[in-house]
C-alpha cells in the first residue's frame, strides 16, 4: 500500500479512536459506562448525538463548535484529543513503520491521552485505565518477545515497571518528608509502573523524570507568577507532565538522553 494511502487510514484511525477516547475522558470520572448507552449524547440536554454529528473534528466545525438541538457550546476538547491523537498516530507511522512497534506506539497514545486530560481536570488517574494498560501493554509486550524471540525484552519491560513505581515511590515519599504534606498521589505512582512497563528501564525512565519534572516546574512557575496559583494552593495534578514525558521519550527518547549526556560531559 502506498505510504500516502497508509498515512491516511492511520490518520483516520487515529481520530476515530481519538472521538472514543472523548466518551472516556467525560463518562470516567464521573462513574458512567462508556458501553451505555452506546450513542454519544449532549451533556447539555441529553438529546442522542446522530453518527453524521458525531464524524470526529468535522462534525465540530460544521456544527460551528454548538451542539445542534440546544446550541449549547461544545467544548474545544473534543476536536483537540481527536486532533491529537490522529496526529500522534501518524507520527508514530512515520516513527516505527508498519510494525508491532507501531501497534505499542498507539496503544500507549491511546491510553496516556485521557489519563492526562482526566488527571488535569478532576485530579484523578482512574484504576480502570490503568489496569487496562497493563494487561493490553503485556499482552503486546509478549506478542514482540515471541516474534522476535528476546526474553531479554520481557525482562526489560518488566523491570522497568517495577523501577518506574518504585522510583516514582521514592521521590512521594522524599517530597512528602520534605514538605511535611502529601507531595504526590498514588495515581502518580502507578501511572509511572504502566510507563515503565511499555517504555523499558533506564535510561527511558529517567528522561521520563527529568522532562516531566522541568515541564512541571515551568507550568507551576508560570502559574504563580501569573497569580493563578499560590505556594499554599492545591497542588497542580503531576500526572499530565508525566505523560508529556512518556511520549517525548516514545519517539525521541534516545536523542533526549544522547543530548543530556553530552550536556554534562559524560559523552
Amino acid at each position: 500500500m502506498p505510504m500516502i494511502a497508509t498515512s491516511i487510514l492511520i490518520f483516520a484511525l487515529g481520530l476515530s479512536i481519538g472521538s472514543f477516547l472523548n466518551v472516556c475522558i467525560y463518562r470516567i470520572p464521573q462513574g458512567l459506562s462508556i458501553h451505555a448507552p452506546r450513542r454519544s449524547f449532549c451533556p447539555a440536554c441529553q438529546t442522542t448525538i446522530r453518527f453524521y454529528e458525531n464524524i470526529p473534528v468535522l462534525s465540530y466545525l460544521l456544527l460551528r463548535g454548538r451542539c445542534r438541538h440546544c446550541n449549547t457550546e461544545i467544548s474545544k476538547v473534543y476536536p483537540l484529543v481527536e486532533l491529537m491523537t490522529g496526529v500522534l498516530f501518524l507520527l508514530s507511522l512515520y516513527r516505527f513503520g508498519l510494525t508491532l512497534a507501531l501497534l505499542h506506539s498507539c496503544l500507549l497514545i491511546s491510553l496516556l491521552i485521557p489519563i492526562a486530560w482526566i488527571d488535569a481536570r478532576w485530579s484523578l488517574i482512574p484504576n480502570t485505565i490503568i489496569l487496562v494498560g497493563l494487561i493490553t501493554g503485556a499482552a503486546v509486550i509478549l506478542l514482540i518477545t515471541f516474534t522476535h524471540h528476546s526474553l531479554g525484552y520481557l525482562i526489560e519491560h518488566l523491570i522497568g515497571a517495577a523501577a518506574g513505581g518504585a522510583s516514582m515511590a521514592l521521590i512521594a515519599a522524599a517530597g512528602t518528608f520534605l514538605f511535611g504534606k502529601q507531595a504526590m498521589g498514588g495515581g502518580d505512582i502507578k501511572l509511572m509502573i504502566l510507563i515503565g512497563l511499555f517504555l523499558g528501564g533506564w535510561p527511558h525512565l529517567l528522561v521520563v523524570i527529568m522532562v516531566s519534572a522541568l515541564t512541571g516546574s515551568i507550568v507551576g512557575l508560570s502559574l504563580i507568577a501569573c497569580g493563578k496559583k499560590s505556594g499554599g494552593s492545591s497542588p497542580i495534578p503531576y500526572g499530565p507532565f508525566l505523560v508529556i514525558g512518556a511520549l517525548l521519550d516514545l519517539f525521541w527518547g534516545d536523542g533526549i538522553w544522547d543530548w543530556y549526556l553530552k550536556l554534562i560531559g559524560w559523552q
